[in-house]
């Protein structure tokens, strides 16, 4: 039975106190962020060449759809549009390790400001990163194709397994998604709440353009951080 429950309002409210003092910095890497990995895909793509996106538009124009899906798989499985994802992935994984280290470390007192020091962690913290998100990926997409009821009880359970490892970066890979299901014990229909609150969160920040999605960004990730620090007890 679990100790600690979540609340919604105490969590969006912590993170909402948290990005008034940090929000607009993590806003600007994210938006810098955007821009670099959005500039990296273009870029390889364009090394890609541009037969295929001529063939696509010409198969537009005329209606050919069978052309369209044709030239559309040429171009993704060209080998420089490929890297290219590859180089956005990598740079995704390296800023979500960063900022989720840096606001555990905000929230702890371990840094006292917003510190590039957040993102020297060690390299096998980044790898298994990448794997446990992965593994949480795809247990969401095969709870998804067991239609959509157990992936909404699925996908909560297993949402904290990538902040886990952040923060116990001796941990295992099974092991962190192992202590996210175990922390989120009776809070599955509360983690669902805020889901939509945080979809709310997002939808409010594209209304107020630009840097307000990144703005709301920062509200979501300290919001995260402060609902996982509110389930962790469950632990001990």
């Amino acid at each position: 039975m679990a100790t600690f429950s979540l609340s919604i309002s105490e969590a969006i409210s912590t993170g909402w106190e948290y990005a008034k003092r940090y929000g607009l910095l993590v806003a600007v890497i994210y938006l810098i962020v955007g821009v670099v990995s959005g500039g990296a895909q273009n870029f390889f793509g364009s090394l890609a060449g541009s037969d295929s996106l001529n063939l696509m538009s010409e198969a537009i124009a005329r209606g050919d759809y069978e052309s369209i899906g044709k030239y559309a798989q040429e171009y993704n499985s060209s080998a420089f549009v490929q890297l290219g994802s590859i180089v956005s992935i990598i740079i995704t994984i390296i800023v979500s390790v960063g900022l989720y280290n840096l606001a555990l470390g905000l929230m702890s007192g371990r840094y006292a400001s917003v510190e590039f020091e957040a993102f020297k962690v060690p390299l096998a913290v980044y790898l298994k990163f990448f794997v446990v998100e992965l593994l949480v990926g795809i247990l969401a997409f095969i709870s998804g194709m067991c239609c959509i009821i157990p992936a909404f009880f699925v996908v909560p359970r297993i949402m904290f397994s990538g902040i886990y490892l952040i923060d116990h970066p001796d941990a295992g890979i099974m092991e962190s998604i192992k202590a996210s299901w175990n922390m989120t014990r009776g809070n599955t229909l509360s983690l669902i709440g805020m889901f939509f609150a945080f979809f709310g969160i997002i939808f409010l920040g594209v209304l107020c353009c630009c840097i307000g999605v990144y703005f709301a960004e920062a509200i979501l990730l300290f919001s995260a951080i402060a609902a996982y620090n509110q389930l962790k007890g469950n632990l001990i």
